[in-house]
């Protein structure tokens, strides 16, 4: 995989603001979640799908439904038990628990891990008693990493028929080496820039240890620099979290995973509670899922966010 890190590192960076071509097809549903607040930001309330008016690709569309938002999260917490990642085992159990300490009761989560191959240790559940004491037990599995096969595996099981669920991937991974199937790459460049059309976020911690090595002025005193370069585990975390809008974070050492974690889900606990101010809609559409959108709201004064689409 060494050799492809320059290709796949040009490539994903110019993926960030893709120009997908509209296709045509029979008519179908693109749901879409809109938050509308006032200018305060408080909630706007009693709205109906008289009240909105969608524009795709220029062309209107029938709003055919309109509906305050009570979607659950799913979840998919993928951590690294690969050997670069082996350092961490403790802040990462640790962080796990926080996490999930800090969620909501009735969010889903799957627990998954990426060392030597992606598996599935805890499939989508709200026991939250089950998900800690599996992350307690994870021990290193050797080898590198399979991040980008195991992000197209999530997507593939578990989140393109959760319709149903607000989607969010929680990662943690090392800079150490990637090892998914050969021949998966355009696959994963052509999936990673839809994440944000399709309401999936990413949120991404990245372990990149500091390399010791010897000073020149005194060859017994090592000194810490930076590792050189970027690892594609690396490339592949920071494209889909920056492609999805989602919380990057890098970081020499692990110390401080614990408390990064518990305050992703405190946000992440936020974020639900204020659904208050989301709606759901759908609109009848024979175009792409991914096609430009132009939304609006018969009201004056009021502020709205497309948060996602999806069939």
């Amino acid at each position: 995989m060494k050799t492809l890190l320059p290709f796949l590192a040009a490539a994903l960076a110019m993926t960030a603001a893709p120009a997908w071509p509209q296709s045509k097809g029979k008519m179908h549903a693109r749901h879409l979640l809109v938050s509308v607040t006032d200018a305060k930001g408080a909630p706007v309330g009693g709205l109906t799908a008289a009240d909105f008016k969608v524009d795709e690709d220029g062309r209107p569309r029938t709003v055919s439904k309109a509906a305050p938002a009570k979607d659950a999260m799913r979840i998919a917490l993928m951590l690294d038990t690969s050997d670069a990642a082996a350092p961490a085992l403790m802040h990462m159990r640790a962080g796990a628990a926080a996490f999930l300490d800090a969620l909501p009761p009735e969010d889903e989560v799957i627990l998954i891990t990426t060392g030597r191959q992606m598996r599935v240790r805890v499939p989508p559940s709200t026991d939250r008693k089950k998900l800690k004491e599996t992350a307690a037990g994870l021990f290193t599995d050797g080898s590198g990493t399979v991040l980008m096969d195991g992000l197209l595996e999530i997507d593939d099981r578990f989140f393109k028929k959760a319709d149903d669920h607000l989607k969010v991937i929680v990662l943690f991974t090392s800079d150490g080496t990637e090892i998914s199937t050969g021949g998966r790459e355009k696959e994963f460049m052509k999936w990673s820039p839809q994440l944000a059309l399709r309401g999936i976020v990413v949120h991404s911690f990245v372990m990149k240890p500091l390399k010791t090595q010897s000073s020149r002025s005194s060859p017994s005193a090592p000194s810490s620099v930076p590792t050189p370069g970027s690892s594609i585990a690396e490339i592949v975390a920071e494209n889909i979290t920056n492609n999805s809008g989602g919380r990057y974070d890098v970081m020499n050492t692990t110390t401080a995973l614990p408390e990064k974690m518990k305050a992703l889900g405190e946000e992440l606990a936020k974020d639900h509670r204020n659904m208050s101010s989301w709606y759901d809609i759908d609109i009848e559409t024979d175009g792409a899922d991914d096609a430009a959108l132009d939304v609006d709201v018969a009201r004056e004064g009021v502020r709205l966010q497309v948060l996602n689409t999806r069939r």
